[in-house]
């Protein structure tokens, strides 16, 4: 029988703040470390899509890992120390190419958290409040994004950034004797299926996106015929293009920033915001769309993410050379932007699920995790070439086609879907 504990039985899940706050320290400072040592936005372009792929080959095998031993603590504690080793290990790198491995092995390692939070929410929770359960660890998550940002800021305005990857090496190793201490594993176990039947998992699959249900090889043009029907096609091309969209601008944005004479502790304030906007939206997010309905909300979600990016064209366009500004434009942007991903990732997911057939969840599932991982992939490496080739205000400009073109597929999607239910009353 599976184990029920009551929401209120929830402190397990405090590791994620220093598990969170530690691996995305060290992913925002390897980007600026490497311009720090003479690197350019490809050399950042590489860094990001070695990141993104080894969360990819990571998600698939930490995965396999749980199903295999059933391991739920010892992962935490194996993914944690192993962020704190490669945190430490930057104290003492001074080359392009270590922290380009840096970059690949904390991808790798802190994707290995995600599944085994996932189950250990439906593992000690009753099933009626998985989603107060799930809404909470994302919180939990999200504040510790926040703490990396606002630590980051305050360190660098007096230390340097080899300092900031120790101070990461110490969240991580907290987040172990936290998870020792906190973390027990269940005596039963749950079935990693039943993972696909509800909803708010989807959402966290956006979170990290990269996460698949199902091995990668699942991911094939002949699996994407058999599993996908006309409206999910839709879905998965808009959902494509959004985070390529994405990719191609915060992967270059760092190095835009750094370009325009923003301080790395600025750069770390920029960051806070865009996570603050997170942790401030979240809680009105659901409601908001149960009450305007997927279809509308799915559609005005591009209006901030789009004016968040235009604001980034602008500014590489018109305010070269003056970084105040610049800074300025920024955080108006990533709350922008934010909000925006916050509202199409929830009216996305929930949609997705609702559409499913019966017997294809994994395969489905699979596919859209699959396209993101992608659209992320494509993003990244397009970063690179067409900023270092156009310059910023041209990546941020086909970042803005991108969105545009996601939005014509992903309206098409839900005006079908709507016909659809029409059809069905």
């Amino acid at each position: 029988m599976q184990t029920c504990l009551t929401l209120r039985d929830r402190n397990w899940a405090w590791f994620l703040v220093p598990s969170n706050a530690s691996s995305a320290g060290m992913s925002t400072i390897i980007p600026i470390y490497i311009l720090a040592l003479g690197g350019q936005v490809r050399e950042v372009a590489i860094a990001a899509f070695l990141s993104n792929l080894a969360m990819t080959l990571g998600a698939v095998f930490w995965g396999r890992l749980v199903d295999v031993l059933h391991w739920r603590s010892t992962i935490i504690v194996i993914c944690s120390g192993a962020v704190a080793v490669t945190a430490a290990s930057m104290y003492v790198v001074s080359s392009i190419p270590a922290l380009l491995l840096l970059s690949a092995l904390i991808g790798f390692f802190s994707v290995g958290i995600a599944p085994v939070t996932n189950l250990l929410v439906m593992e000690k929770s009753r099933s009626d409040e998985w989603l107060k359960a799930f809404s909470w660890t994302s919180l939990t998550s999200a504040a510790g994004l926040v703490i990396a940002m606002a630590a980051g800021y305050f360190w660098l305005m007096r230390y340097d950034i080899q300092s900031y990857a120790a101070a990461c090496s110490a969240i991580a190793i907290s987040s172990v004797v936290l998870t020792v201490i906190l973390v027990k594993d269940p005596p039963s176990r749950l079935d990693r299926n039943a993972i696909v039947s509800w909803p708010s998992l989807i959402y966290r699959l956006r979170l990290v996106p990269v996460m698949f249900l199902r091995p990668i090889s699942d991911f094939s043009a002949a699996k994407l015929r058999r599993s996908a029907s006309r409206k999910e096609f839709l879905l998965f091309a808009g959902t494509g293009l959004f985070f390529l969209s994405g990719s191609l601008v915060f992967t270059a944005y760092t190095p835009f920033m750094k370009d325009s004479g923003i301080t790395d502790s600025e750069v770390f304030l920029a960051y806070t915001i865009l996570h603050l906007s997170k942790v401030f939206f979240l809680p009105f997010n659901h409601r908001l769309v149960s009450r305007g309905g997927e279809g509308a909300y799915g559609r005005l979600a591009y209006i901030p993410r789009l004016s968040g990016i235009i604001l980034a064209v602008a500014a590489a366009l018109l305010l070269a050379g003056n970084p105040t500004s610049i800074l300025a434009i920024t955080l108006c942007a990533f709350v922008a932007a934010e909000i925006g991903y916050s509202i199409w990732s929830t009216t996305t997911s929930s949609s997705l699920l609702r559409i499913i057939p019966a017997g294809h969840e994994g395969s489905v599932l699979g596919i859209s995790s699959a396209v993101t991982g992608a659209g992320l992939l494509i993003g990244s490496l397009a970063a690179g070439e067409i900023s270092s080739a156009f310059g910023y205000a041209a990546t941020f400009s086909v970042a803005v086609v991108m969105a545009l073109a996601s939005f014509v597929i992903v309206s098409k999607f839900f005006k079908k879907t709507v016909v659809v239910a029409r059809l069905a009353a």
